[in-house]
């Protein structure tokens, strides 16, 4: 595989989300930027939660935390994407999960105890020099 690489800069959407997730920054840790029609918001470091499961990297931050209401969470599952550097990228889709739980004072309600919302995301994946 002498030539390839593996991507670092991955641009995805589907309708109102969009989501761009770079492994590495001038900052030295990750960057996920985050927005569709109610929220935008960036992710640097620690508030990137990464994950090696079997699926791929399970890329996960908290878009939102409310007291006695609710977390709602965004994650990624990406697989290794191999990639000729200073291409234009690889085309990829891979699922986007919001996942809602909700948190109340006086413990968990009946029922399931994560909400999921489950978008098949589009782009590009491809490798920077950062």
């Amino acid at each position: 595989m002498e030539g390839f690489t593996q991507a670092n800069l991955f641009e995805l959407s589907r309708g109102a989300i969009h989501v761009t997730y770079s492994t590495t920054s001038i900052l030295g840790g990750p960057i996920l930027n985050y927005h569709d029609n109610q929220i935008s918001r960036s992710f640097r470091g620690e508030e990137i939660r990464i994950l090696d499961t079997e699926a791929g990297q399970l890329i996960t931050v908290t878009l939102e935390a409310i007291p006695d209401l609710r977390t709602v969470t965004f994650s990624l599952i990406l697989s290794t994407v191999t990639v000729m550097p200073q291409s234009t990228g690889t085309r990829i889709s891979v699922p986007g999960i919001t996942t809602t739980a909700p948190t109340t004072i006086a413990g968990p309600p009946p029922g399931p105890q994560q909400l999921y919302s489950i978008v098949r995301l589009r782009g590009t994946a491809q490798f920077i020099v950062s």
